[in-house]
């Protein structure tokens, strides 16, 4: 089978399916509709599935003619509590929430490579398995797939994420990081509740918490090495019940990112050390409530990147290998590559035309050519790791 030529011929399929989906968004771990409509799908193919039990992860297998090892390709599925402002003729129809991601696309590329796999069955050296995914916007499902038994038996996985800064017609299989390893914190500072004219009887608790959040940004100015790349954010902070009160407590939350996981280990006591001494200053207690709840960076070994880079100009030509820096976000793939090995690609889904809003923008968008190229990869490089590790 010519798999380009497959996927150029399946694309009216998978361009209305992410269509379908994008008109219906749902945001992590309430993807039902969605899931049902994979189940559907995978039902009229003829390719064995299963929902693991209480949740909407979906998990299908394609099992080759001949032994051999097995595969796993993922997609995400879920939908961002984003308001939609795009005038698209297919936008969200669900208030409050919308594909601002590209998971539609994922997930509608995925079902494309299975029909062309389903119909490469005979010739594959090894079986497929397939994971529609819940909820990787809130850490993905990788604990409770794990503990299902669904990676039993799997020797490598393969993902893709459609970028909306990468033009339409590359795509980015680069060696090293390509997505952040990520974590989450909470500080909680207290101080002491006073009338706002009387500042000397209180501790303040905001103040303070104003102050630890500046000092915060120096573990990235003077504390990581000049090569070292590293964030620390404080998205959030609670503070205060009234404009004339000094507020007792405040609540920070913030995150960290990083490439190097040696970084990882070092954040912690960075972030104690500089908030807690910072609050003493101010005569305040800190205490961190929460550390963890990430996810690790992306790291493609110089194999799988050799791989998938051959796969890549295999289907479109030299040309279309493409380079992106990696990305600050996180991705809970990353857990299945640690795991199993495999391999991250970036496809590009931005229009040459016009401006491409980021993602997570409540304009965001995607080429739909991205589909196609998308469901092509999956399954190129599927046979192609079957094939080069046939036993």
């Amino acid at each position: 089978m010519n798999i380009r030529e497959r996927t150029e011929q399946l694309f009216p399929y998978m361009q209305a399916l992410r269509r379908e989906f994008h008109r219906n968004p749902e945001v992590s771990f309430k993807e039902f509709r969605t899931s049902r409509r994979v189940q559907e799908e995978l039902e009229k193919m003829g390719v064995p599935f299963y929902v693991i039990p209480e949740t909407t992860n979906v998990v299908a297998e394609i099992r080759g003619s001949r032994p051999g090892k097995t595969i796993l390709l993922r997609a995400d599925m879920d939908a961002l509590p984003v308001q939609e402002m795009t005038d698209l003729p297919f936008k969200s129809e669900v208030d409050g929430a919308m594909h601002a991601c590209g998971h539609d696309g994922h997930t509608a590329a995925l079902l494309g490579a299975a029909k062309i796999l389903k119909e490469m069955q005979d010739e594959l050296p090894g079986n497929v398995r397939l994971l529609f995914e819940s909820g990787e916007e809130f850490r993905g499902s990788f604990e409770v797939v794990e503990a299902s038994g669904a990676l039993d038996g799997v020797d490598h996985c393969f993902g893709i994420h459609i970028l909306s800064t990468l033009p339409v017609g590359k795509i980015s299989v680069e060696e090293g990081p390509r997505m952040a390893g990520t974590e989450l914190f909470t500080l909680k500072v207290t101080g002491k509740g006073a009338h706002a004219s009387a500042p000397e009887a209180g501790i303040d608790a905001l103040v303070c918490s104003a102050s630890i959040i500046m000092n915060l940004q120096t573990i990235v100015s003077r504390e990581l090495a000049p090569m070292d790349t590293g964030l620390v954010t404080i998205g959030k902070m609670t503070a205060g019940q009234r404009f004339n009160i000094i507020p007792e407590e405040a609540i920070l939350e913030g995150n960290l990112r990083y490439y190097d996981p040696r970084l990882e280990l070092g954040y912690k006591d960075m972030i104690e050390r500089i908030a807690f001494n910072t609050a003493a200053a101010f005569r305040c207690k800190c205490e961190m409530t929460l550390f963890g709840a990430g996810t690790p960076a992306i790291i493609n070994s110089a194999d799988a990147a050799r791989r998938g880079q051959a796969a890549v100009t295999e289907l479109f030509g030299a040309d279309a290998v493409g380079t992106v820096p990696p990305w600050m976000a996180g991705e809970d793939f990353a857990f299945y590559i640690n795991k199993l090995t495999g391999c991250f690609a970036f496809v590009g889904g931005g229009f040459p035309d016009r401006e491409n809003p980021a993602h997570h923008n409540n304009r965001f968008d995607i080429h739909e050519d991205s589909l196609m190229m998308s469901a092509a990869l999956h399954a190129q490089y599927a046979l192609d790791w079957l094939t080069e590790n046939a036993q």
